[in-house]
């Protein structure tokens, strides 16, 4: 795998090569070689046919039509469009957020730095979220920061418990596990072994169960951000230590919905009932 990935970059280690790149991604159809070679504006056929030739294969392909990108090269490009190695991703905020710490009950700020969005507690400087992020996620979103986290964080826990890794696509299997804020969800991916953890109940927030007690409610999940669902830091364990079972209760109005999370991060309990 390692010989791969160094022939892999090699392949790229050259700006005519990545202007070939560039090129064949805002093309609308595939070009010819003559097409192509005055799009990067080479004089030289011999030098451009030598740069051509090291990408095709990965990244180009040759077809009866012309010259196009391969599913390698489209997410090299797009990589490239992202701004991770490009930018360092520059600052923005921090930005005051309409909610508060549900642990202390202080305010709380979201902040872009680094290429990492973050929504803090400003007082017991707790981090309620951060995930890093390219800097294009930035874009178009400076405005409410915050609400783009929260989009984004949804996305990528969505992938994960779904099997997929944002990172790699790679396979991934989730457990629970105890920390200092009781029970937690932690997701590896099987191929390139990034860890994500999270409150436990977090699992819950996109279950078909959860939704549906909020629709009953006239209200939705959805569009509620997470620092405002106070009850994703309410997980406990069922025994009362830490076990192979989590449950969280999700209170509205004169109902609660009690939801039980096993030890592969699966929902296998739903009550629901009224309150007194």
């Amino acid at each position: 795998m390692t010989d791969d990935a160094e022939a892999a970059f090699s392949a790229v280690a050259d700006e005519l090569r990545v202007r070939i790149l560039r090129e064949l991604w805002d093309a609308d159809d595939p070009l010819s070689f003559s097409e192509l070679r005055e799009c990067v504006d080479v004089q030289d056929s011999g030098r451009f046919n030598y740069h051509l030739g090291e990408l095709r294969g990965l990244f180009v392909e040759q077809t009866e039509d012309g010259y196009d990108l391969r599913f390698a090269g489209r997410k090299l490009v797009g990589s490239l469009h992202s701004g991770v190695y490009t930018e360092t991703g520059g600052m923005v905020g921090p930005q005051s957020v309409d909610g508060t710490c549900v642990l202390c009950g202080s305010d709380l700020e979201a902040v872009y730095e680094d290429q990492v969005g973050k929504v803090d507690c400003t007082d017991c400087e707790v981090t309620i979220i951060q995930t890093g992020v390219p800097p294009a996620f930035v874009d178009g979103r400076e405005d409410d920061l915050a609400a783009a986290i929260d989009g984004y964080v949804r996305t990528t826990s969505r992938s994960l418990l779904d099997g997929f890794c944002p990172t790699c696509s790679g396979p991934t299997a989730g457990h629970l596990a105890e920390n200092d804020y009781g029970p937690q969800a932690v997701v590896n991916c099987e191929r390139c072994g990034i860890s994500f953890s999270g409150l436990a109940a977090w699992v819950a927030v996109d279950h078909p169960a959860v939704l549906s007690f909020y629709d009953d409610h006239d209200r939705s999940v959805r569009d509620t951000a997470l620092w405002h669902l106070d009850w994703l830091a309410d997980a406990e364990w069922v025994d009362g230590a830490a076990g192979d079972r989590a449950t969280v209760e999700v209170r509205l109005d004169d109902e609660r919905l009690r939801v039980t999370v096993t030890d592969d991060l699966a929902v296998t309990a739903v009550d629901r009932a009224q309150t007194d």
